[in-house]
C-alpha cells in the first residue's frame, strides 16, 4: 500500500525543539546530566505529586495538554517521562499530536513509522516502539501526519493500542494537541488515568485556562494538576524563565539576634531592572542619609 495515498506529502512539523539563552544561542530544554539542580528538583516534586494523585494501577496513563500552542506541553511531557524513568519505572512516551508532533524532534529521532501508522493498520504497536538514550524510557512517535487525526484517535484501534502498550509499562505519558484548538485531547482523555494541563505565564490568559478546563470537564477527564511554565516571581527567591540561570548564596542579618544567617536563592531569569525614577529616588535618599 502506498503511504502517500493515505498520508499525503505533508511532513511532521514541530512547535519548537530548543530554547534560546540571553545570548541568542540555542540551549537544551530536555532533562539531561547537565540540567540545573533546581530544574531536576522541580520535576521530582511534580513526579511525587503525580504518584500520589492517581490510584494504584498496573499502568498509570497520563495525558499532557495545554490550552493553546506554544505553552511547553511537549517539553514538560517528555521531561516528566524522563523523571519517572530515572526512578526506575518502565516508562513510555507517546506523541499523539498527529498535527504538529514534537517529541521525535526533541529526542533527535525519526517520527515515522509511529502511532498513525499503527492506527491505519500498516504496522503493529510493537513495531513502532523506539528505545531512547534514557534508561527505562521508550517512545512511540507520531508517524506520518494523516489527513484525519481526530477520526484515528477516536477509533477503537487507539484504545486497543494504548491498552496493549499498558501491559508492558508502569507509566505511559501521552503528548496531546492543545485542548482549546482541537478536540483530540478531550478524546484521548477517555483512555487515560488523568490529564495534566500546561500553561505559560505571560501568555496563557485566565479565560484560556477556564475554557480548557471547561472542555476537559465536558469530556469527563480527570484533571490531576496544572504546570505553570516559565514562572517568574520577582518577589520570591524561587522563579525561572528561559533567559538564563542564576544561583546565589547570601547572608542576611537577623534583626533579633544581630547574627548573620545564611540563605539560598536560585532562579532562572534576569534581575528586574530599576526604572530611572526609582534610581533617582534611591540616590537622593542615600544623599539625605549622608547629611
Amino acid at each position: 500500500m502506498n503511504l502517500k495515498n493515505i498520508f499525503g506529502k505533508k511532513k511532521a512539523d514541530s512547535y519548537y525543539g530548543s530554547a534560546q539563552n540571553a545570548n541568542g544561542t540555542e540551549t537544551s530544554i530536555v532533562l539531561n546530566g547537565n540540567a540545573h539542580f533546581f530544574v531536576k528538583e522541580a520535576y521530582k516534586a511534580l513526579r511525587t505529586n503525580i504518584v500520589f494523585s492517581l490510584p494504584f494501577d498496573e499502568c498509570k496513563k497520563i495525558a499532557v495538554t495545554s490550552a493553546l500552542a506554544g505553552e511547553g506541553k511537549s517539553t514538560n511531557c517528555l521531561n516528566l517521562a524522563i523523571s519517572f524513568a530515572e526512578m526506575g519505572a518502565k516508562t513510555l512516551i507517546i506523541d499523539a499530536d498527529l498535527r504538529r508532533p514534537n517529541i521525535s524532534k526533541l529526542l533527535g529521532q525519526k517520527a515515522s513509522p509511529g502511532l498513525s501508522n499503527v492506527l491505519v493498520g500498516l504496522t503493529n504497536a510493537e513495531g513502532v516502539i523506539n528505545s531512547t538514550e534514557y534508561p527505562n524510557l521508550d517512545a512511540v512517535f507520531s508517524g506520518d501526519i494523516p489527513p484525519n487525526p481526530t477520526e484515528l484517535l477516536i477509533s477503537e484501534k487507539m484504545n486497543e493500542t494504548i491498552e496493549k502498550l499498558a501491559l508492558k509499562y508502569d507509566y505511559i505519558f501521552i503528548d496531546c494537541p492543545p485542548v482549546n484548538v482541537v478536540t483530540d485531547a478531550s478524546i484521548i482523555s477517555k483512555y487515560v488515568s488523568g490529564v495534566i494541563l500546561v500553561v505559560r505565564q505571560g501568555d496563557t490568559t485566565k479565560d484560556d485556562v477556564l475554557e480548557a478546563k471547561k472542555q476537559l470537564d465536558f469530556s469527563g477527564a480527570k484533571l490531576i494538576g496544572t504546570i505553570l511554565n516559565d514562572a517568574s516571581d520577582i518577589n520570591s527567591k524561587y522563579g525561572y524563565n528561559k533567559k538564563h540561570y542564576k544561583y546565589s548564596k547570601y547572608r542576611r542579618k537577623n534583626k533579633y539576634s544581630g547574627e548573620y544567617d545564611y540563605e539560598y536563592g536560585y532562579g532562572y531569569g534576569e534581575e528586574p531592572q530599576k526604572s530611572e525614577t526609582k534610581e533617582k529616588k534611591d540616590k537622593s535618599s542615600s544623599k539625605e542619609k549622608k547629611k
